[in-house]
């Protein structure tokens, strides 16, 4: 088996180490802090939310609690692929380096789908993220 690929994985293998070596380039691994800006975006139908855009062109609820209790705000984000319910946190190595935690922390139910269709239910207590305005 290894002999039938092994001129792929030769030249997978040369094509990282020649770019993770050279002085410019950026890891290929890992993740990097994000810049974020508080935001707004509107739902299909028409609401104002409070988001928080990074550079990276993600985006993400300002607090995670609406989207465990606006259907709307769920099915939005579940449909774009750079919108998350979760903040990037701040002073994290892969979330926001501008940003914080502030006011009290919110706490709401939330559940997830484990890989058997088990639905798992929890209680999540999270402060919500403040960013700058973008200028």
């Amino acid at each position: 088996m290894f002999y039938k690929h092994w001129e792929k994985l030769a030249l997978a293998l040369t094509a990282f180490l020649g770019v993770s070596c050279s002085s410019d380039a950026e890891p290929m691994y890992g993740c990097n802090s994000s810049i974020c800006y508080n935001s707004t975006t509107e739902t299909p139908s028409g609401k104002i939310i409070d988001i928080v855009e990074c550079d990276s062109r993600s985006k993400f609820l300002r607090h995670p609690k609406l989207y465990y209790e606006d259907p709307e705000v769920r099915d939005m984000i579940d449909q774009e692929p750079f919108f998350y319910e979760n903040a990037p946190l701040p002073n994290e190595p892969c979330g926001s380096s501008n940003c914080k935690f502030i006011g009290e922390k919110i706490c709401y139910d939330a559940s997830y789908n484990d890989e058997s269709g088990n639905v798992h239910s929890y209680n999540n207590c999270v402060a919500t993220v403040d960013c700058p305005e973008k200028k």
